[in-house]
This record gives structure tokens, C-alpha cells and sequence, in this order.
């Protein structure tokens, strides 16, 4: 079959973002964000399939579903390529932070794209949520990126691979997500602490919940924090572990 007689059913991963698409959707909490499907990326426990923010409201409706498609399609078929469109929108932007996977996660496509972007953006944090630490594990450390690694009750046994599969030098820290009506088992169980609803429900409040807990607004929220990208969390997953060895 010829070039031109190549029709688009037949070509890997067809529904890519359009030529003058933004690969960034609008996002309330980060500003913007790079997402990706839930189905076909995610891994989720029992815990995060309840209470994922990501799977209801608009993210969940046919156009941003469809986006987030044409997003991991491209980044599957030209991972640099896309990395570059990425690039171009963030510097137009001038924004001050890249979060990855503000909905779905890595998959071994990412892992290159995310690469790129990072080296041509030196200044700019990015910040990539996972819960797959054999994929998280093969990002290459730099000063610009950030690793945030997501457990609940459920997963610990993914933190203990997270710690021993990490390369040395990534900057990499994780959060516990609660369980519907669930308290955090202790203050420090983990350096960012969400709530389920973000609503502590009334409990106690902690140093390491997330100011998303505890605010009236969660609007860009995170530009104001930057917690989870300029190193404090970091440091602070440093302290936990050493404390528990």
C-alpha cells in the first residue's frame, strides 16, 4: 500500500492531537496539566478507583476523554515530537511548573517525552504523578524533575519498590491518598497527605496535609504551595525513611 493510498484506520495510534492543538488541558487546582486516560495507563487499587478525582466531572465528558486519547496516541507514535509541542506551548505559556499526568499515568512512551522536555526546559519543575514505580524508576534524574509517588492503605507494598527500584540522584517523594471517612494513620505517614474530598471531615490537621485539606479555594492552589516540586517534599520522604530505618 502506497503512501497515498494509506488510510488512517491503518496508521499506529491515528487520533493524534490536531497540528495547531494544545497538548495542555486547563486544569483548576495546577492551572494546566498533561492528561492522559485512565484506561489503558492506570493501575488502580481499590482505594484510588473510590476516590479519584479524575474519574467524574468534566474530565470524565466525551471531548476531554477524547483529548486525553489523542494526547497518549501522539506522544505513543512520536515521543519527541510531542515533547517539542510541549515545549512550545509551556514556553508561550511561560509557565512555572509542568505537571504530568494530571489524570492517567506513565507508560514507556512518557518516559522520553518527559526526558526531552525536562532538558529543554531547565528552569521549569516537572512534576510527574505515578503509582507505577517500575516505570518511575526508568525517568532520568535531573534538578528540574520531580518524582511524586501516590499510595494509600492498600499499596505500601509499591512504596517499598518505588524505594528500592529509584535510581540514585531522582528527586522523588509520596503521598497517601485516604479512603472515604478514613483518618491518616499518623502525621508523618507520608510527606503530602490527602484527604478523601480533600475535607479532613473535622479531624485533626497535619504538617504534611496538603493545603488543598485545608483551604477554602483550590483554584492554582499548587502554584502557590510548589510542595511537591522545589524539593521540601522531597527532603522531607528523605527524613521519613531514615527515621523508620
Amino acid at each position: 500500500m502506497s503512501v497515498k493510498t494509506l488510510s488512517r484506520k491503518h496508521i499506529p495510534y491515528p487520533d493524534r492531537l490536531e497540528p495547531s492543538e494544545d497538548p495542555f488541558s486547563t486544569n483548576k487546582v495546577t492551572g494546566w496539566s498533561l492528561n492522559v486516560p485512565i484506561i489503558g495507563t492506570c493501575q488502580p487499587t481499590t482505594v484510588c478507583a473510590e476516590t479519584c478525582y479524575f474519574a467524574k466531572g468534566p474530565s470524565t465528558w466525551s471531548s476531554s476523554l477524547k483529548k486525553q486519547h489523542r494526547l497518549m496516541n501522539s506522544m505513543k507514535a512520536d515521543p519527541l515530537g510531542t515533547a517539542d509541542r510541549i515545549v512550545s506551548s509551556a514556553r508561550r505559556k511561560k509557565m512555572s511548573f509542568i505537571r504530568w499526568n494530571g489524570g492517567g499515568d506513565l507508560f514507556p512512551e512518557m518516559i522520553p517525552c518527559i526526558d526531552r522536555v525536562a532538558t529543554e526546559l531547565p528552569d521549569v519543575p516537572q512534576w510527574v504523578v505515578t503509582r507505577k514505580a517500575e516505570l518511575a524508576s526508568l525517568i532520568t534524574p535531573r534538578h528540574n524533575v520531580y518524582v511524586h509517588f501516590s499510595v494509600d492503605r492498600s499499596s505500601w507494598a509499591r512504596l517499598r519498590q518505588m524505594e528500592f527500584l529509584a535510581p540514585h540522584g531522582l528527586q522523588w517523594h509520596w503521598s497517601y491518598q485516604c479512603d472515604v471517612d478514613e483518618t491518616p494513620p499518623s502525621q508523618d505517614v507520608a510527606p503530602v497527605i490527602f484527604r478523601n474530598g480533600y475535607d479532613p471531615k473535622g479531624d485533626q490537621t497535619y504538617p504534611f496535609d496538603c493545603p488543598l485539606n485545608t483551604s477554602e479555594s483550590i483554584v492554582r492552589i499548587c502554584q502557590s504551595c510548589r510542595r511537591c516540586f522545589n524539593g521540601e517534599a522531597t527532603e522531607a520522604a528523605k527524613a521519613i525513611l531514615k527515621g523508620r530505618r
